[in-house]
């Protein structure tokens, strides 16, 4: 995706553009859900995220990482979003659901369950981290340029969070059963 964004960025490609939204439009939409309670507010922020980067094409720097920039991209335009007037938040109901459809890997309803009750005791940042981490497969260092926070503590935040998840007796059992499984 970097050839594309130089192609974009140096060239005012609007195929290799095209390709970015399509390359990256799934996980900006799930990242966006995770923040908001509209879809259709998600896929607005995602076009006008889109229609800003060909507006700026010219003032935008060639050498970033793609992904990690166009998630903070977004995250600062839903937080633009946010002002307007009928704009909603995500709720806990909303996220739980979200978080329950990310977890559909999970055969057995009650360990689905499970997990996302361990999963609601941690705080909104370790939550946020961990999926950021492990579902989107992003950095530290990415992580912590989207969350605007130093390296470090995305570090330890995602410390903490992994080791309250592995102090759970029940989630270490089912962790020991799933490595006995593969």
């Amino acid at each position: 995706m970097n050839r594309l964004w130089k192609s974009f960025v140096l060239e005012s490609n609007k195929y290799s553009l095209q390709c970015i939204f399509q390359d990256s439009y799934l996980d900006l939409y799930r990242y966006g859900l995770r923040m908001v309670q509209s879809p259709e507010d998600v896929k607005d922020a995602i076009q006008d995220l889109f229609v800003n980067l060909w507006s700026y094409k010219n003032s935008l720097s060639e050498e970033v990482k793609v992904k990690p920039y166009l998630l903070v991209s977004l995250k600062h335009q839903l937080t633009r979003m946010k002002a307007r007037p009928g704009f909603d938040l995500l709720t806990e109901d909303h996220e739980r659901l979200l978080r329950s459809q990310e977890l559909c890997e999970i055969p057995d309803p009650g360990l689905k369950a499970l997990v996302s009750r361990k999963l609601d005791d941690l705080p909104a940042r370790q939550k946020e981290i961990l999926y950021l981490k492990y579902f989107e497969a992003l950095s530290y260092e990415e992580i912590a340029q989207i969350l605007d926070i130093q390296y470090q503590s995305v570090v330890n935040q995602a410390f903490r969070a992994v080791s309250k998840l592995r102090q759970d007796k029940q989630l270490s059992k089912l962790a020991m059963l799933r490595m006995n499984w593969s």
